[in-house]
């Protein structure tokens, strides 16, 4: 199989890190914990409702760390994965970076759903902070703002010769 090409590696690096970026502020604006979202209903009160495929519900009060991440479209699940491994590298293991200029292969739907229980339940521990919480997205988006800048790029058409305007 032939390696990802630039313009799809870019694309996805891209939408990673503005899910990254939209959850971060998610999660500076409000952050919960025993649910993925805080919402509140017609009648004026606050509940926590809990995730499912549909991505979330349209406007929210809070969210967790997963519930901020679900929300962004079909660059999640490498949110996801981004976090994880921003968790693990926050905490001195060792993570699969991608090879220089590539992407990290996706993983199979049991890992993805393991990693996703799991941020569930680190973000959910009584003594979680939501400083601890912001800390790891913004570990996730500085890895993915280098990777983006060792991402391979299509070369560049000639410059068109001094003097010549288009148009």
């Amino acid at each position: 199989m032939p390696p990802p090409s630039a313009e799809l590696i870019l694309a996805q690096l891209n939408g990673q890190l503005a899910v990254l970026e939209g959850a971060r502020a998610e999660l500076e604006a409000g952050w919960v914990q025993g649910g993925w979202w805080s919402v509140t209903s017609a009648a004026g009160d606050r509940r926590l409702v809990t995730g499912d495929a549909g991505g979330g519900p349209a406007h929210i009060d809070g969210a967790c760390l997963v519930g901020a991440l679900a929300r962004g479209g079909p660059y999640a699940g490498r949110a996801v994965d981004a976090v994880y491994d921003a968790l693990w590298a926050s905490r001195g293991q060792a993570t699969a970076r991608p090879v220089p200029g590539g992407l990290p292969p996706v993983p199979a739907p049991e890992v993805r759903l393991a990693r996703v229980r799991m941020l569930t339940r680190w973000n959910d521990q009584a003594e979680r902070t939501q400083e601890e919480v912001l800390a790891v997205v913004d570990r996730a988006i500085s890895a993915t703002i280098m990777d983006l800048m060792s991402a391979p790029r299509r070369p560049a058409a000639a410059d068109a010769p001094l003097g010549v305007h288009a148009g």
